[in-house]
């Protein structure tokens, strides 16, 4: 009887200190859930925003150097058409760009853009170049601000620059939590550059 008690009142005993300590997981868990969740979502953003960041870079890069290697073909010599050629180099390397970088607009409802523009010496109304000014022609944005003409001294050279840029901030990979907004880019960018190489553009000019 005494044994039979004894296990009773222990089974008796055991019963709320069991519920109790479910009790304890339940808020141990309430509490300790957040701040895991907190640290894996930052992990998981920023390791997107770097990858877009990066991809942007290559994206860039990519049509840089698509850029430096393409030329019109059937130009003939003229400074309106040199001109054609410079648009054309610059619309070659976005579209390169936008290849690369196409990934992201399947991932998310945005779409990067790429603005590119050559930079190099003035073109004078009377055929030589102003190498103490210079002057650009752009796509997209970028705009332009005269003539350029690109010669082989290095104040004569000529460059090409692509920017590729995505919104990220309106488009982002994964949710924004409430409050997390702050911590997260409006719009990333990368720009990359390269020179142009004379003897390629008089090729082109000559329409070989």
């Amino acid at each position: 009887m005494y044994s039979n008690g004894t296990s009773i009142a222990r089974s008796e005993f055991r019963g709320p200190i069991a519920r109790g300590q479910r009790g304890a997981y339940a808020v141990e868990f309430a509490l300790v859930f957040p701040v895991f969740f907190a640290l894996f979502y930052g992990v998981l953003s920023f390791g997107l925003i770097t990858t877009t960041q990066q991809s942007l870079a290559l994206a860039a890069e990519d049509g840089a150097r698509a850029s430096l290697r393409y030329f019109l073909p059937s130009v003939s010599a003229g400074g309106g058409n040199v001109e054609q050629q410079f648009l054309g180099r610059l619309q070659h390397g976005c579209d390169v760009a936008m290849a690369r970088a196409s990934w992201l607009g399947a991932a998310s409802s945005g779409a990067p853009s790429c603005t590119a523009m050559i930079q190099g010496p003035c073109l004078l109304p009377n055929g030589t170049i102003d190498s103490s000014s210079k002057c650009t022609i752009g796509l997209g944005a970028a705009g332009g601000t005269g003539r350029v003409s690109c010669g082989y001294t290095g104040s004569e050279q000529c460059s090409a620059t692509l920017r590729v840029s995505y919104p990220y901030g309106s488009n982002p990979l994964v949710p924004v939590l409430p409050g997390a907004g702050l911590f997260v880019p409006r719009v990333l960018a990368a720009e990359a550059s390269v020179t142009l190489d004379p003897s390629t553009l008089q090729l082109a000019a000559g329409g070989v």
